[in-house]
């Protein structure tokens, strides 16, 4: 796919809040709405980049526990801590943080776990108590204390250098605008993130727990989810290298905020009659890190439902239902898209901010 930046002239833009066409204060360093406009607008672009870092992340995810409901549990748990570092205007670096000993979450039931994050509350019962057994946390009362391994278990050292590079990627859109700057270096992202990690992370959670929720309610759990967004991963590059001369992204109308050309982008994606080389479940389990035996039995059940269509030799592609599921599918990917572009803008807020960042001053 051409390299060719898309520039949004969107001024028109500043003072409307792209997800409820609110009001901005005019201060405002860095408009959501715009970010929204340019990385929606340029998605098809940058769409290698931010597969390539959610394949790190779901595979380093699931090796953790070989379950990712275990694993949603533990970053939530985890998040609680980033959220009482902040609130009492505490940074802590990487290496600050993951010499921690422990952290006592206080007032923190089962109920409310299991309604934040859309799990049965005898599933979340079953894990708390397998991550008590496992030594990774330890309840007393109505508290949680999070131990030494769960600091271990969870620490994200390849991640944040993959994020890094998607960020920097980002930052090339970005800077098609004046009111940016520069693009910014992957190196010197991956060092802000890691010396500032508490804060950075903090706001990374906010966006990836509730995207994991919602892919957990399409797909029915969050296996599922990496096998199917792994084909479907494929699709796409496979879609772009056919249409390399001729963008998948066209221009759209500012006014929309990139929405409109965003969600015209999944639907070719996902209504595509281009014959597509689908993958085995070989190559899913091995990019994956998810056993060939689950990925065969996670795939048969999306074949069922007809969300995976497998061919004859054995390969897999995006299936009919897609299609079917085109208004529910899409509405994930629109809400998926507005909580990532929040992300980015907060990053590149805190980046830029003189006060957290002293190389900017």
């Amino acid at each position: 796919m051409s390299e060719e930046k898309e520039i949004k002239k969107v001024n028109n833009l500043t003072k409307i809040d792209f997800k409820k066409k609110q009001i901005e204060t005019a201060d405002e360093f860095i408009s959501k709405s715009e970010v929204h406009s340019i990385l929606s607008a340029n998605f098809g672009r940058i769409s290698d980049h931010w597969f390539k870092f959610s394949t790190t992340w779901n595979y380093n995810a699931y090796q953790t526990f070989m379950d990712m409901d275990k694993y949603l549990i533990l970053i939530y748990l985890v998040q609680k801590s980033f959220r009482h570092y902040a609130d009492i205007m505490i940074i802590h670096s990487e290496e600050q943080f993951y010499t921690k000993e422990e952290f006592e979450i206080e007032k923190i039931n089962l109920i409310e776990i299991s309604d934040e994050l859309s799990i049965a509350k005898e599933t979340v019962r079953r894990k708390i108590n397998e991550l008590s057994e496992e030594k990774i946390i330890m309840r007393k009362g109505k508290k949680i204390i999070l131990k030494p391994l769960t600091f271990i278990h969870q620490r994200p050292k390849h991640s944040i250098k993959t994020l890094s590079q998607f960020l920097h990627v980002c930052s090339k859109y970005l800077a098609t605008q004046d009111w940016f700057g520069e693009a910014i270096e992957a190196q010197k992202i991956e060092e802000f993130t890691r010396e500032n990690f508490t804060l950075v992370w903090r706001f990374f959670f906010r966006f990836k727990i509730p995207f994991l929720i919602r892919q957990r309610k399409f797909h029915g759990d969050l296996e599922t989810f990496i096998v199917a967004g792994t084909i479907f991963a494929n699709n796409i590059v496979r879609l772009k290298e056919k249409y390399k001369n001729n963008p998948i992204t066209q221009k759209s109308n500012a006014n929309d905020l990139g929405e409109e050309n965003f969600m015209e982008w999944a639907k070719f994606i996902i209504m595509s009659r281009e014959d597509i080389l689908g993958m085995n479940a070989s190559s899913i389990s091995e990019i994956t890190g998810i056993p060939r035996a689950t990925v065969i039995r996670k795939l048969r059940i999306s074949e069922r439902t007809g969300m995976i269509f497998k061919d004859k030799r054995q390969l897999y592609t995006i299936g009919k239902n897609y299609k079917a599921k085109l208004k529910d599918l899409t509405r994930v990917f629109s809400e998926n898209q507005i909580d990532l572009c929040k992300f980015v803008s907060t990053f590149f807020e805190l980046y830029r901010n003189p006060n957290i960042n002293k190389n900017n001053k």
